[in-house]
């Protein structure tokens, strides 16, 4: 993917998902998938397809930008095999789909915490699946929903034995109960029973299989308290020191592991983080409530106002975020490769314009009866520390790689 043209967004250290070399091309090469990306190359996975066990372990959040503030010389960083970028949205509604489906945002059709779904005539947040705005068609039934929703079939259904490892909390989720597919489910209620759990599927693999291990503190925590706060780095080091622990354990086995994350973050000063319900004049131009992500939003804007839209955006917000038609991002393929591919609810969930957002500064859609929320750690956006993500790549039989 190239970067736009567009004069408003030239010279701004924009980074967009890489062709060769993302999170997508690393999810294609793990599944072999029917991905429009092509699988990952790299010499550390020369083994990879033949390897009786595949793990991949995904950290939420933890971005090269996170790994360098937070343990500069740790053992994640010194075992960084390459630096991938995240998809767009930078998101880990995107990104974790993108993981369990191998196919790009542009396929799946998952663009963020907050998603417009028209088939079901609501703004829904995926994840959880829970309704932010509903319409009169919008089904009662949960289960209906994400029937509706999750229309992209699982990549945990392949001819490997499948594990999905996630926290106990998640593990019944609506989400995680379609995207796990054929995989056997099992929770984790702390650091040391994932790692066990990892290590005695490694001791008694008897066939070839796929493990999905995911970790999701780092990214709370870093939402809540900003990317470098202390427990941000007590955490994480806790995660290294497991990591560090089960990768020696690998040696002479059979096996791959491959520890990456969904996306980065970034802080925004909570003077940056605006909320819409402060700009009455743009918001009275929506036909549905904002989606999206702090850092990126997509707006489904009335019809009798689309005209005006980009100028007032401009004048309101032009000092925090770029306005850009919808259309454009989809012909310059920011969500995955070839319009071709796209499945046709994409141009509906993502809108008429998108509001990418500059610098340091985000947008929230807060309702008007609800508090206003505290983030200080966001993501979704094009920058540097939201879209590098690191691979670290361990083969049992040939021991750590490193080719930075």
């Amino acid at each position: 993917m190239t970067q736009t043209t567009r004069p408003q967004l030239s010279a701004t250290g924009l980074v967009f998902p890489h062709p060769e070399h993302g999170i997508a091309n690393l999810a294609a090469r793990l599944h072999g998938s029917d991905s429009p990306c092509p699988p990952l190359q790299h010499p550390s996975l020369a083994r990879l397809e033949q390897a009786q066990t595949i793990i991949l372990l995904v950290i939420d959040g933890m971005g090269c930008r996170q790994l360098a503030d937070l343990s500069p010389g740790g053992w994640l960083r010194q075992q960084q095999t390459l630096a991938l970028t995240s998809v767009f949205p930078s998101t880990t509604t995107s990104a974790i789909t993108t993981y369990l489906t191998g196919l790009p945002p542009s396929v799946h059709t998952l663009t963020g915490w907050h998603l417009a779904a028209p088939e079901v005539d609501a703004v829904v947040t995926p994840l959880p699946m829970t309704v932010r705005h509903r319409g009169s068609h919008t089904p009662d039934d949960p289960a209906e929903l994400a029937r509706a929703v999750y229309r992209t079939p699982s990549a945990l259904s392949g001819a490997r034995r499948q594990i999905m490892l996630q926290p106990n909390y998640i593990l019944d989720s609506a989400y995680s109960l379609h995207h796990g597919g054929n995989a056997e489910r099992r929770g984790w209620a702390s650091y040391e029973d994932l790692f066990r759990q990892l290590d005695t599927l490694l001791r008694e693999a008897t066939a070839p299989q796929f493990v999905y291990a995911y970790i999701p503190d780092l990214d709370s925590i870093m939402h809540h308290k900003g990317t470098t706060h202390p427990r941000c780095r007590q955490l994480l080091q806790r995660v290294e020191a497991h990591c560090a622990a089960f990768a020696a354990a690998l040696a002479g086995r059979d096996a791959v592991l491959c520890i990456s994350a969904d996306h980065g973050q970034m802080d925004i000063p909570p003077p940056r983080l605006l909320q819409l319900r402060d700009f009455p004049e743009l918001a009275d131009c929506l036909r549905l409530p904002l989606s999206g992500e702090p850092r990126v939003a997509f707006c489904h804007v009335k019809p009798e106002r689309l005209a005006e839209f980009p100028q007032l955006a401009e004048r309101l917000l032009g000092h925090a975020a770029w306005c850009l038609p919808a259309a454009q991002l989809l012909d310059e393929a920011w969500f995955g490769p070839g319009a071709d591919v796209n499945d046709p609810r994409l141009a509906a969930r993502v809108g008429d314009y998108v509001l990418l957002l500059k610098e340091d500064w985000g947008l929230l859609d807060t309702p008007a009866d609800a508090p206003l929320p505290k983030l200080l750690g966001n993501h979704g956006g094009l920058s540097v520390a939201e879209m590098m993500v690191p691979l670290i790549v361990i083969d049992g039989q040939e021991g750590a790689t490193s080719d930075e």
